[in-house]
């Protein structure tokens, strides 16, 4: 899920919460917002420059970097570490309850996504709709997403070979659809 939607939906949270939890929805926006804060160290780390545009653009590419340290901040051990400092500080309890929040919409967009995907490679009949290539190595890509929250309509999505999925992305750079 993009930090945006992360953005729009913990803030959305924060202010349903607000009324009940006060001040204290505070920390739970910037858990469920500051949680992808691991991708953007590793790639100030591996990178060696500290240009947030460049992260952007590094991990919206075709096949973006899937080392461990990309998702830190999003194991398991990442958020039970962060409960146990709540036996001894508990303030720091609605971090945690945002960081939950973020990682359980991470998991629900990825069910979601890998039934959209498999339902447009069927469509598609496992081949490149730019080139034609058929076979395995024929992955998706998302040519339309709303500007604001995911869409998970097959309508969305596009079956694409490795390169002609690079493609897309560099074209999708340079302009705001590919077809």
């Amino acid at each position: 899920m993009r930090v945006r939607d992360h953005i729009a939906l913990s803030t959305a949270a924060a202010a349903l919460l607000a009324p009940r939890f006060g001040r204290g929805v505070l920390g739970f926006w910037a858990g469920g917002v500051l949680v992808d804060a691991d991708h953007y160290l590793w790639f100030c780390l591996s990178e060696r420059r500290m240009s947030l545009r460049a992260a952007v653009g590094l991990f919206n590419e075709a096949d973006p970097p899937q080392h461990s340290a990309t998702r830190a901040f999003h194991s398991p051990a990442a958020l039970l570490a962060l409960l146990l400092v709540t036996l001894h500080r508990p303030r720091v309890l609605p971090i945690a309850a945002g960081m939950g929040l973020h990682l359980a919409l991470d998991a629900l967009h990825e069910v979601r996504m890998d039934h959209a995907r498999a339902a447009a490679l069927r469509r598609d009949d496992f081949s490149c709709q730019a080139c034609g290539t058929r076979g395995p190595q024929i992955g998706t890509h998302v040519c339309r997403q709303p500007r604001l929250l995911p869409s998970y309509g097959t309508q969305n999505l596009v079956s694409l070979c490795g390169p002609c999925h690079v493609d897309a992305h560099r074209i999708a750079a340079g302009s705001t659809s590919w077809s």
